[in-house]
């Protein structure tokens, strides 16, 4: 009788460990893809984040400051014919004031090849 308890008590305790070990990454899948959503830009704000700038178009009057805010993982460097920015980093900001009417192109000069990574800011 003690042999067979003690088979019990190892099948028991292998079959637990299995379940543990099946169920842990998938509890880690479950409980860290919960992404919160973050909302929108607000007024002269553009959301630089992964692969993504929101809005991709922008109108503002001319002396209107827009804050370009790195909300990604990634770093971005804004560029356009108007100027480069330093590399922004997550949860930096960048701030530009537009003082010429027109339409100014940015994308980033890091992912440039990232056709949603783009914005368009028209200066009336």
């Amino acid at each position: 009788m003690k042999r067979f308890t003690c088979y019990l008590y190892n099948m028991f305790s292998y079959t637990a460990r299995i379940l543990v070990l099946m169920l842990f990454p998938v509890s880690i899948l479950l409980f860290s893809c919960h992404k919160e959503d973050p909302g929108q830009p607000g007024p002269n704000e553009v959301w630089l984040e992964y692969q993504l700038f929101r809005p991709s178009e922008i109108s503002i009057a001319v002396g209107t400051t827009v804050n370009f805010i790195n909300k990604g993982n990634p770093s971005h460097v804004l560029y356009s014919s108007l100027f480069t920015s330093p590399r922004i980093s997550t949860d930096e900001t960048y701030s530009y004031t537009f003082t010429t009417p027109g339409v100014y192109y940015f994308t980033c000069a890091s992912h440039s090849t990232v056709t949603s990574e783009q914005v368009a800011v028209r200066v009336q």
